[in-house]
């Protein structure tokens, strides 16, 4: 089951957000070994944006009551100026949100990878993007990570390379409309 976490009661919430930190820690190459203070604005600053601003496109991938997944996205890149902010790659790309404004990023937990969870909350984001009449949708990752794969299967395309504070970066962007959706 998908929910969002607009959809959720304040205990199911609260409940959701720690299996959501969980996983963004299972799922971290360079988060997974933090701890106390450090630990907790790491999190927060790949996560509260969209929990504080968009938690209608913090989406939940559910099975047996118990997260198993779980993806956070913004249908507005170009007014995500927090993200401007914080993020260090953001600025780098921002001449390519005019052709797609939405972005997220997916995290599944270990156990349930390579299932369609990944892909169900995909299609659901770009469901509700379309509703929305979002025109593309991107995602920005190492150029050589596992996820890119992923995205490609998706359906992602590379729209821009980008050598950012010394890391290869690509953006890769899907086009929808509300007639796919």
């Amino acid at each position: 089951m998908i929910r969002a976490l607009t959809d959720l009661d304040a205990d199911d919430r609260t409940a959701a957000l720690q299996q959501i930190e969980a996983i963004f820690f299972l799922s971290s190459a360079s988060g997974g070994t933090m701890l106390g203070p450090a630990r907790d604005a790491f999190y927060r600053r790949w996560t509260h944006y969209y929990i504080e601003h968009h938690p209608d496109l913090v989406l939940l991938a559910e099975t047996d009551g118990a997260a198993i997944g779980y993806l956070m996205g913004c249908d507005r890149s170009a007014d995500a100026q927090p993200l401007y902010r914080d993020l260090f790659y953001y600025q780098a790309f921002e001449y390519c949100y005019a052709a797609y404004p939405a972005h997220l990023h997916v995290n599944i937990h270990p156990d349930h990878r390579s299932g369609g969870v990944g892909a169900s909350l995909v299609e659901t984001f770009e469901s509700l993007c379309a509703a929305r009449r979002c025109t593309g949708v991107h995602l920005v990752t190492a150029a050589g990570a596992r996820n890119r794969a992923f995205y490609e299967r998706l359906g992602y395309e590379l729209v821009s390379a980008r050598r950012v504070e010394g890391r290869e970066l690509v953006l890769l962007g899907h086009k929808i409309s509300s007639k796919d959706k």
